[in-house]
């Protein structure tokens, strides 16, 4: 354990996501993320899908790092032949279970740095807030861009300024409260190049890909106020490495400044964040014989 005083030696997300003994891998993480954290992915990932143009029955479309299915979920509705890959075997069971309605959905592990799919597989390739967190951000790309065919779209999402959205910027002001000398907790190096409009336009051409389009939007994350957030993100809080890392005076201290840092979001009654975005979007040339 750290002295309150030292820097926090760890980050938001864990440095190895494949490892098996990584609580982020597990069921019980994917449960959580989904009932905290798809409010605010959910709108993301639908503006990702308006840049599919033509979107709709029978499009292939890989989803990478799909989480507990944000994307896949709506684009199986619209008709679309949804391929759903997350490296966590908890987020690979929610999916099954969320894309089994539709017989031309499925979903499998698989790491997204290094795709199992045969080159020009998909129509279009998406990926909100999960390139941006790998390791190895180039290779991710590189893989979203080598399986769809030429002139196919590649998609990316990530936030605009770590930590992230919603609950994540909660944590983050109450840490910065708590303990002002601490430095912020590293991000990925992914989330950190990919999250300015110019710099992902420069990584979408880096990579390969054509007419690159860059949006920025605001996503907006509801929840209730005062002690009740601090119940309903509570299982959600125990996955986030600079709370985890804590004993349970430094918790206390922090869990106040939280309620702290809710009390300036909320607008009649309810807590509402406000977090932007970047989109951005590539198209795979095609081949001339």
């Amino acid at each position: 354990m750290t002295n309150p005083d030292d820097t926090l030696p760890v980050r938001w997300l864990p440095a190895a996501p494949s490892r098996a003994d990584n609580p982020h891998m597990t069921l019980a993480f994917a449960r959580a993320y989904e009932q905290t954290a798809t409010r605010i992915t959910g709108p993301v990932s639908f503006a990702a899908l308006r840049h599919i143009p033509a979107f709709g029955h029978g499009l292939r479309i890989l989803d990478v790092a799909a989480g507990t299915g944000a994307l896949s979920v709506p684009a199986a509705h619209a008709g679309a032949a949804v391929t759903a890959v997350d490296i966590a075997p908890g987020m690979v069971e929610v999916l099954e279970e969320r894309l089994a309605p539709f017989p031309t959905a499925q979903a499998c592990q698989m790491d997204g740095e290094a795709l199992s799919f045969p080159d020009a597989s998909f129509d279009a390739a998406l990926s909100v807030f999960g390139v941006s967190l790998f390791g190895d951000w180039k290779a991710g790309l590189a893989e979203l861009t080598r399986v769809v065919r030429g002139g196919g779209h590649v998609v990316v999402a990530t936030w605009r300024q770590p930590p992230g959205g919603g609950p994540f910027v909660v944590m983050a002001e109450a840490l910065r409260a708590t303990f002002p000398d601490r430095p912020v907790p590293a991000g990925p190096e992914g989330f950190l190049k990919l999250a300015a409009p110019d710099a992902m336009t420069a990584a979408l051409t880096e990579a390969g890909l054509i007419d690159s389009e860059v949006e920025e939007i605001e996503a907006i994350w509801e929840g209730p106020a005062g002690f009740d957030y601090l119940l309903q993100m509570a299982e959600l809080h125990s996955y986030m490495g600079p709370y985890a890392a804590l004993d349970h005076e430094q918790r206390r201290r922090v869990d106040q400044a939280i309620l702290e840092a809710v009390d300036r979001h909320v607008t009649d009654g309810r807590l509402s964040m406000r977090t932007t975005a970047t989109i951005g979007t590539g198209l795979r040339p095609v081949r001339r014989t």
